[in-house]
């Protein structure tokens, strides 16, 4: 083709320098045509996904606004006002996808409500690129296996309840383009069908929001969830205990906050994992040479827990403490060993014991003993010897204590003294449940919940009882499995426990009790008391694990001023404009070549885009709206250079739409899907963002369009224009139906005749197929309809991948090596299916 016959369509703001005439750009040599509109389609694309990024910015400001409740203790407790599935589908949804969705509402309104080709087209390949290239990428880019670093080399989706609905509605939202273009009405959409189409996004938020919040599973949850600190809190001995106990590193009821925070906060950093905000706007700026925003291999939460310190690397003041509060011995024992921990175990130490009865008399019932326990460097234990004396009288359970006093360094701890219980084993005894046993609280990842039951008041011969599980808010069969079952106490035995099943149903808060009764005691009938006037029903409450969450986000609050660095937000226009023009890189490091290269190329979209508010304003909002009027901006600009290019180079709107465009508005989201599957313990936030985006992108991004331009079209009726595109009605007379002349279905059809319109797509005579004098939205199934189609059957494919490597693989991502590069390579070859396929039937060849 010579530049003399190039001749394209001119968009809403460009060419700049004219059109066809003789000083007009498109005059200019083609080789540098075809240079000038790729380096500037990608220039584009770096402007919408910096613009975008500030958008995001915006939205992780205003889905991050809290505000304080009143909990059931009398306290209060700041709770994040967007629940995060809700913002993932919602802001972030739109943030991520923005320019698709703006390129396609733009391409409407700017067609004067007339159909075009490059924002559905550019909304169906990203949804192709996304859901097929950057899952590959994310499949082979889980490090291997290590279990020093705990690195387990795969990622499983952990809330299969959410992901279930994005996942059905991510091929459904495409299924239902099919059907309204190509079954319902075709190459039309009604009213009904353009507003349906909008519904469908509540709808996904809704029943996605129903999935995280468990209503599917019968565990309604506490509503107040996503605690972040609560008021007036303070660290306690016995948490910092229970939250090293999990760590793996041991417990100790002696630390006070400021250990706890020494430790906590790298495990904070991983449990406050990045944003999908975050994560987009970081990758952007590794592409731009900008600031970053989260820090290099900031890891998983498992990492950091294997990183913490041990118990002797915190305690700098030596402590020392009884093993337990608690001992027993039988009568008949003869002797009772009692353990003294101290910590850390360097150096020598020594501490004082004595005994002292408390219902046990010494002398008659134990021997006595006091002394002083002496420690060599190193040695962490010693044991106090006791003896225990027996006799043959009935007399009920008698103890005494064990105390230390006057360590030689350091302090003692809570465990000042334990108490001994010495067991009567002359009679049967009685079984009951102890009132420190009485309430049980188990972790919901836990796999068994543990009820002590105890034989007391004698320990001769066998007795037994039943026991049995009774639902209470808790629901058998999802939170934990139904337990019954014989207990049998033989002679000397004063302990049994009863174990419960329970069921792990991934919720993010969880608060749900069921009991454990005791029944039909078995014993001497003459001897044995039975139950006696013992508890016999235990409670046990399941919960998530929502107090070491909330202890973590405590600290989180205290190390967050060391984590300013990583803010996405401003606080004023001058830190935007110096950030601008600042070089970013990774941490620790001097920036690159590639970093100094992209900075300069880029730091004008930078300037002009940092006149955009800062995010402190109105809470975000005017951040929000000022970016998303500049992605409107941006996106005319790609439209009309993306249409351009597609002209000098060959290549028909739709060609262009799902190949470059699409990839070029993903390529942010594939890194940053990357970053959240390496980073993150599952696959939820790398597989969500796609099947969340996906259906998001056809709900809103033609949903919304397809509606306005339908109530339009439906209320204003069709003008000289809309005929001389779909078709033209007149009467084989020749009078034309535009000039006032009613028609009546007795007119008989063989009275008009149509002439043939001058659409592009293909829908030359569509105006057929509509009511004459009525009009409606025009929207050619064409191409389109084959391009949605062959990407529904390539997005099947990928389920069923994801389905089988979840059972043969043991994850949806990572996992062997082999398998990982094989469906990679799978999922490769799909999308360029999906590419060939549409490019011929854009060019005639198939459809």
């Amino acid at each position: 083709m010579s530049n003399e016959t190039l001749i394209c369509e001119p968009g809403m703001w460009l060419p700049i320098l004219g059109e066809i005439n003789e000083d007009g750009e498109l005059q200019w040599p083609r080789g540098v045509l075809m240079i000038l509109y790729l380096f500037g389609m990608l220039w584009s694309f770096a402007g919408v996904g910096i613009v975008a990024d500030c958008f995001m910015a915006g939205i992780e400001t205003v889905t991050a606004a809290t505000h304080t409740i009143k909990t059931p203790g009398g306290g209060s407790a700041e709770v994040k006002v967007w629940n995060e599935t809700v913002a993932n589908l919602t802001l972030m949804a739109l943030g991520s996808s923005a320019p698709e969705i703006m390129l396609s509402v733009i391409g409407i309104m700017g067609t004067d409500y007339y159909a075009e080709e490059l924002g559905p087209s550019t909304i169906v390949g990203s949804a192709a690129f996304n859901l097929l290239m950057i899952i590959a990428y994310c499949i082979v880019g889980i490090p291997p296996a290590d279990a020093e670093n705990n690195e387990t080399g795969m990622r499983r989706v952990s809330d299969m309840g959410v992901f279930t609905v994005t996942g059905f509605f991510s091929i459904f939202a495409y299924v239902w383009l099919l059907i309204i273009l190509m079954v319902v009405t075709p190459n039309k959409v009604g009213v009904e069908e353009g507003v349906l189409t909008f519904l469908y996004f509540p709808l996904v938020v809704g029943l996605a929001y129903g999935a995280d919040r468990n209503w599917f599973k019968g565990d309604k949850i506490n509503p107040n969830q996503h605690i972040l600190s609560v008021a007036g809190h303070e660290f306690r001995a016995y948490e910092a205990s229970a939250l090293l106990k999990q760590a793996g590193k041991g417990a100790s009821g002696d630390m006070d906050a400021e250990e706890t925070a020494a430790f906590l906060t790298r495990m904070a950093m991983a449990q406050n994992k990045p944003s999908r905000a975050q994560l987009r706007i970081n990758a952007m700026r590794q592409l731009t040479g900008g600031k970053r925003v989260v820090p290099k291999n900031v890891g998983k939460a498992s990492d950091y827990v294997s990183k913490l310190p041990t118990l002797d690397e915190l305690h700098e003041t030596p402590e020392v403490n009884f093993a337990s509060g608690e001992y027993s011995v039988l009568e008949s024992g003869g002797m009772i060993a009692v353990s003294v921990v101290r910590l850390p175990a360097k150096g020598p130490f020594t501490v004082k014991y004595s005994t002292e009865g408390v219902t046990a008399t010494a002398g008659e019932d134990f021997e006595a003993v006091a002394g002083t326990l002496e420690f060599k460097d190193g040695e962490e234990e010693k044991e106090i010897q006791i003896k225990i004396k027996d006799d043959d009288e009935v007399e009920d359970d008698e103890t005494f204590m064990v105390k230390i006093a006057e360590p030689s360094v350091g302090i003692i701890g809570p465990f000042a003294s334990t108490t001994v219980t010495i067991i009567d084993d002359d009679e049967p005894g009685e079984i009951g449940i102890k009132e420190k046993n009485v309430s049980v609280t188990v972790l919901e990842k836990e796999e068994k919940a543990h009820v002590m039951v105890s034989r007391m008041n004698g320990s001769a011969g066998p007795i037994s009882c039943d026991y049995k599980t009774t639902a209470g808010t808790a629901v058998e069969g999802t939170d934990y499995k139904p337990a019954t079952g014989t207990l049998t106490f033989e002679a000397g035995q004063i302990s049994k426990k009863v174990d419960v099943t329970i069921i792990d149903t991934g919720a993010y808060e969880k608060n749900a009790t069921f009991t454990v009764e005791l029944t039909n005691f078995k014993g001497p009938e003459t001897r044995s008391k039975g139950f006696a006037d013992h508890k016999t029903t235990a409670t046990v409450t399941i919960v998530h694990d929502a107090a070491a969450k909330e202890m973590v986000d405590n600290v989180t609050k205290m190390m967050n001023m060391n984590m300013e660095q990583y803010n996405v937000g401003s606080s004023s226009w001058g830190g935007q404009f110096t950030e601008a023009l600042e070089i970013g890189c990774e941490d620790g490091e001097t920036p690159s070549t590639g970093d100094y290269v992209m900075h300069y190329i880029t730091v004008p979209w930078k300037l002009i885009f940092a006149i955009i508010p800062p995010t402190t304003y109105g809470g975000g909002w005017v951040c929000f709206f000022a970016a998303l009027v500049m992605v409107g901006v941006t996106t005319i600009i790609i439209g009309d250079i993306a249409a351009l290019f597609g002209c000098v180079y060959g290549l028909d709107k739709a060609t262009t739409a799902i190949t470059f465009v699409a990839l070029g508005t993903s390529l942010p989201d594939t890194f940053a899907s990357k970053s959240a599957a390496v980073g993150d313990d599952t696959a939820d936030a790398a597989i969500g963002n796609v099947t969340g985006s996906n259906a998001v992108n056809v709900f809103l991004g033609l949903g919304l369009p397809w509606m306005i331009a339908a109530f339009k079209w439906t209320s204003t009726g069709p003008d000289d224009v809309w005929y001389a595109k779909y078709g033209m009605p007149v009467f084989t007379d020749g009078t034309d139906i535009r000039m006032g002349v009613d028609v009546t279905a007795d007119d008989d059809e063989s009275k008009i005749t149509w002439i043939e319109g001058t659409d592009v797509q293909k829908c030359e005579l569509c105006a057929k197929e509509v009511p004459i004098g009525k009009a409606a939205f025009i929207m050619p199934a064409g191409t389109l309809g084959l391009s949605v189609a062959t990407f529904c059957t390539c997005a099947l494919i990928c389920f069923a991948i994801l389905v089988y490597r979840r059972g043969a693989c043991g994850a949806e991502l990572g996992g062997p090596p082999g398998p990982a590069k094989t469906h990679a390579i799978i999922l490769v070859g799909l999308w360029f299916t999906y590419i060939i396929v549409s490019i011929l039937g854009n060019k005639g060849v198939i459809g």
